[in-house]
């Protein structure tokens, strides 16, 4: 599989499972996004693809709550996602990274959750959104 085939397909069960979950669709290519980091960290040896694409993301999207929102689930999924070994059959890159990405995606969820209430704790909207969204 290669980069661009694995981030549809982890992108596509993704948006599967948000259908069984509720109304909620996404709006961004976020979990593209991290996909193609994570195939980059694990086949192209670019250590610290994911970071770099967390930080990209808040630096560019961070301001919107919405966006916000989207990223802090996508990092959720993608926690669970390796931490249940999906994601990481698909991408078929051993055991030591699926336990690396597993602990890399909820640190970086942990960090997005702490910034989403840095930025927007006294928005009423936004924090109604958040809680809509993910609740």
């Amino acid at each position: 599989m290669n980069v661009f085939q694995y981030a549809a397909t982890t992108e596509q069960n993704w948006v599967a499972n948000l259908e069984e979950m509720g109304e909620f669709r996404p709006k961004y290519t976020f979990y593209s996004d991290f996909s193609i980091a994570e195939f980059c960290e694990c086949w192209m040896h670019d250590a610290g693809a994911v970071k770099d694409t967390y930080n990209r993301v808040i630096e560019s999207w961070g301001s919107s709550y919405e966006a916000l929102t989207e990223i802090i689930m996508v990092l959720n999924h993608k926690a669970w996602s390796f931490n249940d070994g999906v994601d990481s059959a698909w991408l078929n890159c051993g055991e030591k990274n699926r336990q690396t990405l597993t602990k890399l995606y909820t640190a970086l969820y942990n960090k997005a959750v702490d910034e989403f209430f840095k930025r927007f704790s006294d928005n009423e909207e936004a924090t109604s959104h958040y809680y809509a969204v993910t609740d």
